[in-house]
């Protein structure tokens, strides 16, 4: 995918000859072959191309993904490369998860309720001590949450009027439940949240951690019960409903933006990391930067024009 102010939003026949030559080079040892591609938006200025190539013998998708030919090309054209196996599964997946903090909704749920409660900045200093390794997802978790004692119970329905659904997040889940897909929203947030964000979207299953509520349901306790939803649960839950559904983990895909979506994302098929951490962009399977949701569905390898008539249903 392209985005580029000095080459123009598109790919060219320029770029396309670089890479095909830069894919070459890692032909080791060499053998001849021949590439198809085709464009997934306009044929004239396609922003999207998708490349059948040979694979290299010596190398696996994850050392191709990394590799310094392949790092300095994208640098060069500013081209997103998603590389993946061409096989049966790239288009026919069948359950997708994501993340819900800064994936399908723009914000961080447990921000919006520092801010609405006014601990902002105690929440904020917990966050940098996580972000800097200094205390892990569920010590974290359990710090801030602890913060939110007394805070009224109605806190969630007040927020709601507040959260802002990423761009294409409507469009994606419309296009893959016309597919027949099972969606689930699995969040290292909070269960009342998700839930509304199952209903607006319209998904299936909607995990995250459960706050307790005092004995007369007025006010939050500081505290979290059941399962805590942390990096390890979401690839448990990933496999949980794959299973449930009789789906095989090659037919699923992971998408979220944070260090504790990074083993479901290796767990699925297929994981993005979509606007991620830039630690989490060079640990994901493949990664995708733009403004909007929707082009998850180039990376299936549906075309423009397949993605409208799914959506016209």
């Amino acid at each position: 995918m392209c985005e580029d102010e000095k080459y123009g939003h598109f790919i060219s026949q320029a770029a396309l000859f670089d890479f095909i030559s830069t894919w070459d080079k890692l032909l080791v040892p060499w053998r001849r072959w021949d590439s198809s591609h085709r464009c997934l938006e306009n044929a004239e200025e396609a922003r999207v191309v998708e490349l059948v190539v040979l694979m290299p013998e010596l190398l696996d998708l994850d050392e191709l993904r990394r590799h310094e030919e392949l790092v300095q090309f994208e640098r060069t054209w500013n081209i997103e490369v998603v590389l993946q196996p061409h096989n049966v599964f790239r288009r026919h997946k069948r359950l997708a998860v994501f993340d819900m903090d800064s994936t399908l909704i723009q914000q961080e749920v447990i921000d919006e309720i520092a801010r609405f409660v006014g601990v902002e900045k105690e929440v904020s200093e917990i966050t940098a001590r996580a972000m800097n390794g200094e205390i892990d997802f569920t010590e974290s978790l359990c710090l801030r949450v602890s913060l939110l004692k007394g805070v009224p119970s109605t806190v969630f329905d007040s927020l709601k009027s507040v959260i802002t659904f990423t761009p294409g997040a409507r469009e994606l889940c419309k296009a893959l439940k016309a597919l027949g897909y099972k969606l689930a929203v699995l969040s290292g947030g909070f269960i009342p949240l998700a839930n509304y964000v199952k209903e607006e979207l319209g998904l299936d299953y909607a995990y995250a951690n459960q706050l307790v509520v005092s004995e007369d349901g007025t006010q939050l306790t500081g505290e979290l019960t059941g399962p805590i939803v942390h990096a390890q649960r979401k690839a448990e839950l990933l496999e949980q409903i794959a299973r449930q559904e009789g789906i095989p983990l090659k037919q699923t895909v992971a998408i979220g933006d944070g260090a504790n979506d990074l083993v479901m994302m290796k767990k699925a098929g297929l994981g993005i990391a979509f606007n991620a951490k830039p630690k989490v962009q060079a640990e994901a399977p493949c990664r995708l930067n733009g403004p909007t949701l929707r082009d998850v569905l180039y990376i299936l390898g549906f075309t423009k024009g397949e993605q409208d008539d799914l959506l016209a249903l």
